[in-house]
């Protein structure tokens, strides 16, 4: 809900823990517009969620690991 507040969600999804199955704490959110993203980031990051401080960046990606 949190998210949605600042702009149009396309995409949403959290990270769990492919053992555990609970979640490792993070997840990615992709909005409509660059404006979006902005609104975000300057709106969210630091705000306490549930007694946790929150951090809002645009995530980078990074070349697959290959074994």
């Amino acid at each position: 809900e949190l998210v949605r507040e600042q702009g149009t969600v396309l995409d949403a999804k959290v990270i769990y823990d492919r053992e555990s199955g609970r979640s490792r704490g993070f997840g990615f959110v992709t909005y409509g517009s660059a404006e979006e993203v902005n609104n975000a980031i300057s709106n969210l990051d630091g705000v306490d969620l549930d007694g946790r401080q929150i951090r809002v960046t645009v995530a980078e990606s990074k070349p697959r690991r290959q074994f």
